[in-house]
């Protein structure tokens, strides 16, 4: 279980990292021409292009830190070589962005401004905000590395302590407009 547990933590490095830079990314407006929604009236205008290039492939080159990070010993969950460890992360940064989408189309038809959550329900609609992106990331690397369902349950439970305490974080350096 010790192990599971490692595996959580180091599996959500480079997601943790790719998020957070793409906070960065948001705030400070860097490739602007990208940010272009995918579908406002379905998902809003928070949903953008730019988000979904750049999560999957910042998570991916994050990933690379797996080989920095390695024991020496064979790990038969955290990929051993650089395009095993650039796929994985490129695929849990896809799964990120594609699980948001459902929750965001929910919020447009419940009429909540992009950002917001909808009156009615909110609390429910801050825990799916939590809830959907780590669903992805769980299911992509759960598919790609043959997690067992115990290394499964503790990805889905270190992505969900990592996004409360990274939130607040990405809040309070104002690169966050809202804690959730």
């Amino acid at each position: 279980m010790l192990n599971s547990f490692y595996h959580g933590w180091i599996l959500m490095f480079p997601v943790i990292l790719g998020g957070c830079l793409h906070m960065v990314i948001v705030t400070k407006n860097y490739f602007a021409r990208w940010a272009i929604p995918i579908h406002q009236r379905y998902f809003g205008r928070n949903k953008t292009w730019r988000g979904f290039i750049a999560v999957p492939i910042i998570t991916a080159l994050f990933s690379l830190l797996w080989l920095a990070l390695s024991t020496g010993k064979q790990d038969t969950v955290i990929p051993q070589t650089i395009s095993s460890c650039l796929f994985a992360g490129f695929l849990a940064g896809f799964g990120y962005v594609l699980f948001e989408l459902p929750n965001s189309w929910l919020k447009r038809r419940l009429g909540a401004p992009p950002g917001k959550h909808p009156e009615q329900n909110k609390r429910l609609f801050i825990l799916f905000d939590q809830l959907d992106s780590a669903i992805g990331v769980t299911i992509a690397y759960f598919i790609y590395l043959h997690l067992t369902y115990v290394d499964a349950f503790f990805v889905f439970f270190c992505f969900l302590i990592s996004a409360f305490v990274v939130k607040n974080i990405l809040f309070l350096l104002s690169l966050k407009k809202t804690r959730f």
